[in-house]
């Protein structure tokens, strides 16, 4: 059992600290784009793996890792994750060629995968319902806000004043001290000797091979167009192993995704809601970069603080989540939250053609930022309130899964919506908003149709060491 005492505080603490690292990778490196390319004399269309390695790997292994969190337990697989994810980035600041950059940064991507069910499963496991598990929620949900501004704020600074592997040298005192609190606050796991401790290698070959396939697929999307036959060949064979992974799951011993879960109906709702979501968050996040450069002509320095007030509102709905999610359902903060958040989108379409920052980026992404936050946490919530906590794992890491695919999906289908040449004319813009606006009512849709009605608070889960 989970020990008597405000430990379950410094879990808290451990889950944001560790969010935190995962997140804030992708805009911070993303900022130091530029500067990499030109310091290593990468040419633009290679410069995307820098940031496609550690998706690869990332969105590949996560199912995998979250079986291994069911098996040999959260605390192991942190410690593993964290040192992956450092000795990934110390590689990745004394890269001297792309090549090992990409090396380094598969690194961090598989870190990563290690790192995020694991993490978001110590909430089911080790932080009391109610109160507690709200106040881990929320903290989880802010840290989305805060690895913005860490990542366009001082990943912009670092870069400017220290150069781009300053940016990579941020991360392994951060892991070092994730380390030291998950010696602290998650104990040794216990097991049940009669458990099938087996893991189904035919599964994972599948998963992995599957998701590194419609990653790649996505990556080169944004390059050839997402109707070119190389790509859409890539996602065929991508979806062909998804299909042979889920038959093979149904007869596996020991599945790495118990079939069960998915039927489950809110948790398999809740991820394709959950995928559509966050390529929305993905497809504005570039958009809001591009614009402002292109379209308002601000250099990159200015663009980063430029996204303060959607990092600001995102941070804000993280706080606010506790408190709602106390007082409504998690059905009713779906629908309020994908409101506002297709409210913002909205805004930023029709807007979108006049050359003024606080009319065409400020208020719309403010109240994006509000609403796709609390819906992302109660869309978590509601996935695995119901999961058997030995499952939590891979439910956690199906999870994560969505956000793999969505993100780069979204920003895919904004890049292409703009023109694989670079368009920066403001109608572009104008309807890749629209195009997101008819992906948040589809997820809106769904899950007005499909979502039941969740308690206040997630269903018990017994809480074990």
């Amino acid at each position: 059992m989970m020990r008597e005492g405000p430990d379950y505080r410094l879990v808290i603490f451990l889950v944001g600290l560790t969010q935190l690292i995962i997140t804030t990778d992708f805009s911070i490196v993303a900022v130091a784009l530029p500067s990499i390319g030109r310091q290593l004399h990468i040419p633009p269309a290679s410069l995307s793996w820098v940031i496609s390695a550690a998706a690869l790997t990332g969105g590949g292994f996560l199912i995998l890792a979250g079986r291994a969190a069911d098996l040999i337990g959260q605390r192991l697989c942190l410690l593993v994750g964290l040192s992956l994810f450092a000795v990934g980035s110390l590689g990745s600041a004394m890269s001297p060629d792309l090549s090992v950059l990409i090396a380094a940064r598969a690194f961090q991507g598989l870190g990563a995968a290690i790192l995020g069910p694991a993490n978001f499963s110590l909430i089911n496991t080790l932080v009391p319902e109610g109160a507690p598990r709200r106040q881990a929620m929320g903290v989880f949900g802010v840290m989305q806000g805060l690895s913005l501004v860490i990542g366009l704020l001082i990943g912009g600074i670092l870069t400017t004043h220290l150069g781009w592997r300053a940016v990579f040298l941020l991360n392994p005192p951060i892991a070092l001290l994730a380390i030291a609190v998950t010696l602290r606050a998650v104990p040794r796991p216990t097991f049940h000797a009669a458990a099938d401790r087996s893991i189904d290698w035919a599964g994972a070959g599948l998963i992995v091979t599957g998701m590194a396939l419609v990653l790649l697929a996505v990556s080169r999307m944004g390059h050839e167009g997402w109707t070119a036959r190389g790509p859409l060949a890539l996602l065929a064979c991508g979806l062909v192993a998804f299909v042979l992974f889920f038959l093979v799951e149904g007869r596996a011993r020991a599945p790495l995704a118990p079939l069960s879960m998915f039927g489950r109906r809110n948790f398999t709702t809740a991820n394709l809601i959950l995928l559509l979501h966050l390529a929305g968050v993905g497809g504005v996040f570039v958009l809001l970069n591009v614009y402002m450069q292109s379209g308002l002509k601000m250099t990159a320095m200015q663009s980063g603080l430029g996204m303060m007030p959607y990092a600001g509102a995102v941070m804000l709905s993280g706080q606010c989540v506790a408190p709602i999610m106390a007082r409504l359902s998690h059905r009713a903060i779906v629908f309020g939250s994908f409101g506002l958040y297709g409210l913002g989108l909205g805004l930023l379409a029709a807007l979108s053609l006049q050359p003024n920052y606080w009319l065409a980026i400020a208020l719309g992404s403010v109240v994006i930022g509000l609403g796709a936050t609390t819906a992302f946490m109660a869309l978590m919530a509601d996935a695995t309130s119901d999961i058997p906590t030995a499952q939590q794992g891979a439910a956690s890491a199906v999870l994560f899964t969505s956000q793999q695919i969505g993100v780069p999906l979204g920003a895919t289908v904004a890049l292409s919506m703009l023109g694989l040449a670079g368009s920066s004319g403001l109608v572009a813009f104008k309807d890749a908003y629209l195009v997101l606006v008819a992906v948040v009512v589809t997820a809106l849709g769904l899950a007005l149709v499909t979502l039941r009605p969740a308690p206040v608070t997630p269903s018990p889960n017994p809480v074990h060491s």
